[in-house]
């Protein structure tokens, strides 16, 4: 077991994923051999999109025409395809979990795949976020948006195999909540969302929104090109971060993130800390707020959530009881459940920790464990 597997518990249905770090699918371009080359040590990668029927091949070739890149196999040959090239991937880097990105009219054969990813322990991504023209209209990609009662029954008949399930969307393209709300209920296994604003580069509030809306693993794709946009993402409600464009112009971008993202973890223990609800962080920001005595993002947060203030601080309090976020004697409101994330600078907070003998990365995994038993109570309120 390497050190990511160690430092990272991330799941999605049986597969366990080592890192946060991600290869986005890219038509014609990610296959086995781009991911021995260029996403060395990532956690996930997307291969494909294939194109499974005669309906998505015809409309790739005639995208492939005008010069943007596709994957052509006929019909015969593409899932042997793919069978070899998660065997490809998988004798080189056995730990690194595979998905497949997917497009077809067929639900015979989107069912077909299932299978066979199922039995190859990979996941099957539905491509819920092509928009080139010649699959929209034939009800691909984007297209599938169109109806979602007949995407609600092909998530579900897919689901209904036991497969792994992420589906790819747009932001821009979608109400963010209400397609968290709707892959949520559908039995989705990721989301993952490609977060842009067209023109304006990532779009971390819909990231937040959609964390807000799910618990979910949730990866965020797009505008990935160094180590701060990584952690924008992930300081926003992100699981994982996709990368695409940046991994195919250097084959050493994502060994980068995994070792700059892997070290914040050791040093920090929790990698993808909320943002403070005062800078709008997500709900899991409430493991960090101070008791609600004065007017401020919080009491509007903690009445969205459908608590009283009263109930808040009872609640923090309780949790806290019995754990080292109990004590804080030093601190502004004596007790390290009401103190703010490490990266935030805090004489008082640091000092309360050297007294009690607890390092930084063990308060913020209590932090962590705290946040978690914050959202299961907000579940508890919604039912």
């Amino acid at each position: 077991m390497n050190q990511s597997t160690q430092l990272f518990d991330l799941r999605a249905g049986s597969l366990r994923i080592q890192n946060p770090i991600a290869l986005s699918a890219m038509a014609g371009v990610t296959n086995g051999g781009f991911v021995s080359k260029n996403a060395k040590g990532a956690g996930l990668v997307v291969i494909g999109a294939y194109n499974l029927d005669n309906v998505s091949i015809e409309a790739a070739a005639e995208v492939q025409k005008r010069g943007r890149e596709e994957f052509i196999i006929d019909v015969e040959s593409v899932f042997q395809t793919i069978a070899s090239e998660i065997d490809k991937i998988k004798a080189v880097s056995p730990e690194t979990v595979v998905a497949v990105s997917v497009r077809s009219a067929s639900m015979e054969l989107l069912l077909k795949a299932a299978e066979l990813l199922k039995e190859k322990n990979a996941i099957m991504e539905l491509d819920v976020h092509c928009r080139q023209p010649e699959f929209t209209s034939r009800g691909l990609g984007e297209g599938l948006l169109k109806d979602t009662t007949a995407l609600l029954d092909m998530i579900q008949k897919i689901k209904g195999t036991g497969v792994v399930l992420s589906v790819k969307f747009r932001t821009s393209t979608v109400n963010p909540i209400l397609a968290a709300e709707f892959f949520d209920a559908a039995g989705v296994d990721i989301l993952h969302a490609d977060a842009m604003i067209e023109g304006k580069g990532s779009d971390c509030d819909a990231v937040t929104k959609i964390r807000n809306a799910t618990r979910k693993l949730l990866i965020a794709n797009n505008s990935v090109d160094d180590f701060d946009s990584a952690l924008d993402y992930f300081s926003s409600g992100a699981d994982m971060v996709s990368v695409a464009r940046a991994a195919r112009e250097d084959a050493e971008f994502i060994p980068y993130l995994v070792k700059n993202i892997s070290d914040y973890q050791e040093e920090i223990g929790w990698y993808n800390t909320p943002k403070h609800i005062c800078k709008h962080g997500d709900n899991r920001g409430l493991a960090f707020c101070c008791p609600p005595v004065k007017y401020c993002r919080l009491s509007s947060k903690i009445e969205e959530v459908g608590f009283s203030p009263k109930e808040f601080t009872e609640l923090k309090l309780q949790l806290a009881r019995g754990t080292p976020l109990e004590k804080g004697d030093g601190t502004c409101f004596g007790s390290l459940v009401w103190c703010c994330k490490l990266t935030k600078p805090c004489y008082f907070r640091d000092g309360a920790l050297e007294n009690i003998g607890l390092s930084g990365d063990e308060y913020m995994r209590l932090k962590h464990n705290l946040a978690d038993k914050l959202l299961d109570r907000i579940e508890e309120k919604k039912c």
